[in-house]
């Protein structure tokens, strides 16, 4: 899950709002409410953590960025104190019920923001009017929906981040990011590219310009040794994975 911010409206153009945002969710609480993961995962920099080739460990953040992937509720009051909001304020989210987990997760985020001071109202849409509307960017404050099924980078830092794309809900337009992205971009001997990748998600882990409040789970998948040509998961195409399967027994 992430949540995405119209960085031209306030409170949301404030990074001090943003980083209080982050430092109110408990991605710990979330594995553990979730019946995949049972308390088992990691939490998300930009590139979510199943890439472990290229998503950066936590550890390697930045000291702000590795505060803002803990909770510390305290911190997120005196940070929206500080930008002018002593006592919150309100807030519409728009979403829909992909899940029955998804929402069960949604609603661990809302109780945790709501403790720091932000009120949310959460606004559920039919999923073809959401996908239509708040997933093409078009909502009124802030919206949560799901990523994945890329298996490489470049769609979580180019899509989500550079003037112009689709998948740039929040609005981002950052000159430094851009050169920083489009560089990776042109960087073909992978240590390299992997040190830029790190370095823009070292930056992106302190701007908060998306919020990214569901942690990846660590799930067990296991099948049968006759079970050939198979599998786990690892986005929307499971019928392809078992038209590719078959079974080795008489």
């Amino acid at each position: 899950m992430f949540v995405a911010v119209k960085l031209d409206q306030a409170p949301f153009r404030d990074v001090r709002v943003r980083r209080a945002m982050a430092m109110a969710g408990d991605w710990k609480e979330l594995l553990a409410a979730s019946p995949y993961a049972l308390g088992h995962g990691a939490p998300n920099p930009a590139v979510p953590a199943g890439l472990t080739e290229w998503s950066i460990p936590v550890d390697q953040l930045t000291p702000l960025g590795r505060r803002l992937s803990e909770e510390h509720a305290a911190d997120g009051r005196r940070l929206l104190a500080d930008a002018g909001y002593p006592t919150g304020f309100k807030t519409t989210l728009e979403s829909t019920a992909y899940s029955t987990d998804y929402l069960d997760s949604l609603q661990v985020a809302l109780t945790h923001w709501k403790a720091i001071g932000i009120d949310i109202d959460l606004r559920l849409k039919e999923r073809g009017a959401f996908l239509a509307t708040g997933a093409r960017g078009r909502f009124d404050r802030t919206m949560a929906s799901l990523r994945g099924l890329s298996l490489f980078p470049d769609p979580y830092l180019a899509g989500f981040h550079l003037p112009g794309d689709p998948l740039n809900l929040s609005g981002v337009e950052d000159p430094r990011l851009t050169q920083m992205i489009r560089l990776q971009r042109r960087t073909f001997e992978p240590n390299r590219r992997r040190e830029l990748v790190f370095d823009i998600q070292r930056y992106l882990a302190e701007q908060a310009y998306y919020l990214y409040a569901g942690p990846s789970a660590k799930v067990v998948a296991g099948w049968e040794p006759y079970v050939r040509n198979f599998g786990p998961n690892l986005g929307n195409d499971y019928g392809g994975r078992l038209v590719a399967a078959w079974i080795d027994r008489a």
